[in-house]
């Protein structure tokens, strides 16, 4: 099946997703609504909620064409993915990665990898509950992981430099009201 999905990829089978190889969607339109039921769920049901971010990164990181053009959009869902699997989708990690990306950080786009996982969006269909589902995205991402194997030290390393730079006293603002908080004695 992994040989399929690279054919696909290749040759631009119009029933397959040309970035992820996910059959039966009609190309990437088709992957991509496909995706977007999955999204609407999470955001209409708030027993799927819990699944998004992790879906969202890892439906990302397989389609980075996408997704992924800038440097700082490729560390966001890398290190979101990240954060997903190794620190249990943590909101102060989020947060971090999220105001670390939003300031000046000077980082470079790593290298395409292909292939990009697996299992794909595809494979969620068949989930019943929102228990089948969270196993299903889990593994996914897994596998998205799993391809990303040469760049994951380098996620852990954005997540790192996100966790310092929170921890580090706001940088000084040069505005009207600090000044004026300056310029009036106690």
């Amino acid at each position: 099946m992994p040989e399929e999905k690279e054919v696909a990829r290749q040759e631009g089978n119009p029933g397959r997703c040309p970035d992820c190889g996910a059959g039966g969607t009609a190309g990437r339109a088709g992957c991509q609504a496909r995706f977007d039921k999955f999204a609407a769920r999470a955001y209409s049901e708030s027993r799927w909620a819990r699944w998004h971010d992790l879906a969202f990164d890892t439906y990302c990181m397989q389609h980075p064409g996408r997704y992924c053009r800038s440097a700082k959009s490729y560390a966001a869902h890398l290190a979101r993915l990240c954060c997903g699997l190794e620190y249990g989708g943590s909101p102060r990690i989020y947060a971090a990665i999220q105001r670390w990306l939003n300031g000046r950080v000077e980082i470079e786009r790593p290298s395409a990898l292909s292939p990009l996982g697996e299992i794909t969006v595809a494979d969620l269909a068949l989930a019943q509950n929102p228990q089948e589902f969270g196993r299903r995205v889990q593994r996914w991402a897994q596998s998205v992981w799993q391809a990303y194997t040469p760049q994951q030290d380098l996620a852990r390393a954005w997540i790192q430099a996100a966790l310092r730079e929170a921890k580090a006293p706001p940088a000084r603002r040069n505005s009207w009201s600090s000044h004026c908080a300056r310029a009036i004695p106690d």
